[in-house]
């Protein structure tokens, strides 16, 4: 029953981001055409914003407490620093898959997150590595991935992971994000505790925003956060490489996640077995529920509407 109630909640979920967020925009442009002042990290806090303010809701009318229903367990700090460095190591999957998907998606994330280099690195920091893993693991691995859990683990890590993938509406950011969603269900499963995927979500969303912050030092970007003359010419020369070249890179990158993954796999491990939790974790032992167990018409239909509008963007 419960998992039903919340397969419901994923496309009002979607709808209701849209159109608040649309709604946001509207009133956001209307106050710039009247002469007053947003400034560009509004839309960053109001973005989170509507997704808490869904989820409060939901958790609401579903009678959910965070605190009892929800795994907010205290972590420990060889935990907090054990999923912190997992979080790091999957930077180079995450951008392996970035760049795969690059070649026939487009990368919408850079381009809306260029205002931001202007600001304070410690600004960046809330805004982008902060504030949206508290809200989103709230949603994704707190009220997802714990609801579907109930009917087994490896259904849930897929499905939330899923989930989680088609929030971000594009296919470049859906892909990875499906990626770290599974690991980071796993994190949350090894420990017991939300916390585990909070960090690991701030180290991943930490890494670009300490790049960036060390190419500003570097010249590489101007005060106003523009990429500087030489960057530009750099980029200008490695995104016309020959097909060989794009292999052998592709390869590289390969070779490095999964090297880097095969860390992340241990952390996951060494954390589990510090909480008790190898059988949760293990292949051979966690609970396989059949697929009609978590899957609902309104979750295949709000699944397939994601897909075919991702695919429409890109065309």
């Amino acid at each position: 029953m419960e998992i039903k109630k919340v397969n419901v909640f994923f496309p009002v979920f979607i709808a209701a981001y849209l159109v608040l967020s649309i709604l946001g925009a509207a009133i956001m442009a209307t106050v710039s055409h009247a002469g007053g002042t947003v400034p560009d990290w509004i839309q960053y806090v109001l973005s989170e914003g509507i997704i808490l303010v869904i989820a409060i809701a939901y958790m609401i009318i579903a009678g959910i407490d965070p605190v009892k229903d929800l795994p907010y367990k205290r972590i420990g700090i060889v935990d907090a620093l054990l999923s912190l460095v997992a979080g790091y190591c999957m930077v180079p999957m995450v951008l392996f898959i970035s760049n795969v998907t690059m070649l026939f998606s487009t990368n919408y994330l850079e381009s809306s997150t260029t205002s931001l280099i202007t600001y304070p690195f410690l600004m960046q920091v809330i805004l982008m590595a902060v504030i949206p893993p508290l809200v989103e693991e709230l949603v994704f691995r707190g009220i997802f991935f714990s609801t579907y859990r109930k009917a087994g683990m490896f259904g849930a890590a897929i499905l939330s992971g899923i989930i989680f993938g088609c929030f971000h509406l594009n296919i470049n950011q859906a892909v990875y994000a499906f990626a770290i969603g599974v690991v980071f269900a796993f994190m949350v499963e090894a420990t017991g505790s939300i916390w585990a995927s909070v960090i690991a979500h701030f180290a991943i969303n930490t890494y670009s925003i300490g790049i960036i912050a060390l190419l500003k030092r570097a010249g590489m970007y101007t005060a106003d956060g523009q990429m500087s003359q030489a960057l530009e010419e750099a980029e200008s020369v490695s995104t016309q490489p020959e097909a060989v070249t794009i292999a052998v890179q592709m390869l590289i990158l390969a070779i490095f996640a999964a090297g880097f993954m095969f860390l992340t796999v241990l952390c996951i491990k060494t954390m589990a077995k510090r909480n008790g939790r190898v059988e949760r974790i293990s292949f051979g032992t966690m609970q396989k529920a059949g697929i009609k167990a978590y899957i609902t018409i309104p979750a295949v239909i709000t699944i397939a509407a994601c897909v075919i509008y991702m695919v429409i963007l890109e065309i």
